[in-house]
């Protein structure tokens, strides 16, 4: 292969990398169709087992998607099961499908944030939590959360 041969090929190849890598930045970082329809409010309910055991109950309410990814906010009411106390936790979500019916997000209460993964059938989402707090304390448990009717 003569030297002006081999020229013209790596002209072509490294023509053809920059438009791969210039169509690659083009791409629209607008929003994107839904693909999980979740937008609305969900009634959430769980339990917490641990450090201090808690029901809680509250407003699970999306009002953003892109894809797979949702944002939205998490209202809830703590109630410890041993003392009867009551505490108000709130906070913003952020999650996506992270896989065939696997829904994973995070909420940031009281600036502990606080990773769900569940499954979601039709319109309920069940799964389980665990968060960490500031001072390195563990909390965990349970979820469900069933869409409002509308």
């Amino acid at each position: 292969m003569t030297a002006a041969r081999r020229q013209r090929k790596v002209a072509v190849l490294l023509t053809l990398s920059g438009c791969a890598l210039l169509s690659a930045c083009l791409k629209s970082t607008e929003p994107q169709p839904s693909l999980l329809q979740l937008n609305g409010s969900w009634n959430y309910t769980g339990v917490q087992t641990g450090p201090v055991p808690e029901t809680l109950s509250g407003t699970l309410t999306i009002s953003r998607e892109s894809g797979t990814s949702f944002q939205g906010q998490l209202s809830l009411q703590g109630v410890n099961s041993q003392t009867g106390q009551t505490r108000l936790l709130s906070g913003l979500v952020s999650g996506s499908e992270s896989g065939t019916d696997v829904i994973d997000f995070d909420a940031n209460l009281e600036a502990t944030p606080r990773r769900h993964v569940g499954q979601i059938v039709a319109d309920t989402i069940t799964g389980t939590w665990v968060g960490s707090s500031s001072d390195g304390t563990m909390s965990s448990g349970t979820f469900r959360v069933e869409r409002e009717t509308r």
